[in-house]
């Protein structure tokens, strides 16, 4: 019995092998992981195949909600704007097929963020905690724009102003303390479980590290929050990302509004401890805010934008590059084509620069200011690109911050040196529009307006 077991699992993969193999062209690749990641999908795919655990069941939205209601012990979603991108994207996964690993992943991504919605519903009702809706995100700071092009690096230098502050990642993922009156504790709780995904995370893709650094304690994007309304995470870049995605017509307003309803938490929480100074602007930062720029500044009617800039030339192959290692991650099981990552990111990278152009050529300086920053400068002379975004903001740049800010870009410089001699000046994140099928002529050919509106005159 058993040897029939192993002849006919033999048999399914070498027919699935053979299946898949027969649609590859010059740009299908193999996924990049590690070993222990390939040992384990192996391992783990006669039990996603014949669904012998639960976490490779099928997912339904329907069964996840009513999974995620147990966890958090409260069924109030308080509105069903989140179905139609969570349905949409489960059923898209279960159509593509990923890989055991990946598959078990994005259930789990899914289900958790369908809990923190519910936890955070339940936390504002609760007469402790209630009254974290009187306290008013005022002027928040939102940086914005393709991915690659200095986003996270300006992120993290205005989040080091004492007078502001960046949701960390922890937070962001899980908003809800567990331990009110123990922060040490708290802290500690919360952040374990996201280390540890981070760690099971650079098992599978080690090089992911080069590309974007992620860590449990680190300012991170908006989207770990709002991933609650918009499923859009590291198991779903390259599904929404996509010619067919129904992602580009959702509606954001809602998602904003709840996600406003999670600072307002954060802020409250940070009062009630005594762990951050009252009166504190956010500074958030997510390249998916260009898609939504409209819908954003219906939630956060005084937010501050700030757009950057860099030749697409190097921004869509380097947002290329981070597409497919996402992809690594969760459809290990198959070839990935490169070529299918290049086009769905020049439509994409369309889409979100027109939509962006937009919101800048209509929106008031006076109601939502805003402005530019271009990656060369922010590059060259951070503590010089900072300050001229203080100035056109109407911010005060204070000695006490321009000393943090050149005591940190100096440990930064340091540290890359470091960096270079352990690697021999090896660049660790390689990658070229050639690689996923596109040339250097049809990305100018098809963003040459971009660049003639806002890179032009730094060429």
């Amino acid at each position: 019995m058993f040897g029939a077991v192993i002849i006919g699992f033999g048999v399914i993969s070498f027919t699935h092998f053979l299946y898949v193999r027969a649609g590859c062209n010059e740009y299908s690749s193999r996924p990049n992981i590690s070993w222990k990641a390939w040992a384990l999908n192996l391992a783990l795919w006669p039990m996603q195949y014949f669904k012998l655990s639960k976490s490779y069941k099928p997912m339904k939205l329907e069964e996840m909600k009513k999974i995620a209601t147990k966890i958090a012990k409260y069924d109030d979603f308080e509105d069903h704007q989140f179905e139609r991108p969570f349905d949409w994207t489960i059923k898209k996964i279960e159509e593509i097929g990923y890989s055991p690993l990946g598959y078990a992943a994005a259930k789990d991504f899914f289900i958790r963020r369908l809990a923190v919605k519910l936890r955070v519903n339940k936390e504002l009702k609760d007469p402790i905690m209630s009254s974290a809706l009187d306290t008013p995100v005022r002027k928040p700071i939102f940086v914005t724009g393709l991915p690659r092009t200095g986003t996270t690096f300006l992120h993290r230098l205005l989040a080091m102003d004492p007078e502001a502050r960046a949701p960390l990642s922890y937070e962001l993922l899980d908003p809800v303390q567990r331990y009110r009156d123990d922060v040490e504790k708290d802290t500690k709780v919360r952040a374990a479980y996201l280390t540890k995904a981070l760690d099971v995370m650079n098992m599978i893709v080690p090089h992911f590290k080069a590309i974007h650094e992620v860590g449990a304690y680190l300012p991170e994007e908006c989207l770990m929050s709002y991933g609650s309304d918009i499923p859009m995470f590291f198991a779903t870049f390259h599904v929404l990302m996509s010619e067919e995605s129904e992602y580009y017509n959702w509606e954001h307003v809602t998602a904003y509004k709840n996600y406003y309803r999670v600072l307002q938490l954060m802020q409250y929480q940070a009062m009630r401890n005594g762990t951050e100074k009252e009166g504190k602007r956010w500074v958030l930062k997510c390249p998916a805010h260009l898609l939504a720029l409209d819908d954003l500044v219906k939630a956060f009617p005084d937010a501050r934008i700030v757009w950057t800039h860099r030749d697409p030339k190097t921004a869509i192959p380097s947002f290329c590059s981070f597409l497919r290692a996402c992809q690594d991650m969760y459809e290990a099981a198959s070839y990935i084509q490169l070529d299918k990552i290049g086009r769905n990111l020049m439509y994409c990278t369309d889409i979100f620069l027109k939509r962006g152009h937009d919101f800048f050529m209509k929106s008031s300086q006076k109601a939502n200011p805003h402005t530019s920053v271009h990656y060369g400068d922010l590059i060259k002379d951070p503590v010089g690109t900072v300050k001229a975004i203080y100035a056109q903001l109407g911010y005060e740049f204070t000695n006490e911050y321009e000393k943090i800010l050149v005591d940190y870009i100096e440990k930064d410089r340091i540290h890359r040196e470091e960096i270079k001699k352990k690697t021999g000046g090896k660049k660790m994140h390689n990658y070229s529009a050639e690689m996923f099928g596109l040339t250097g002529e049809e990305i100018d050919q098809k963003f040459g307006w971009y660049c003639e509106t806002y890179l032009m005159e730094k060429k």
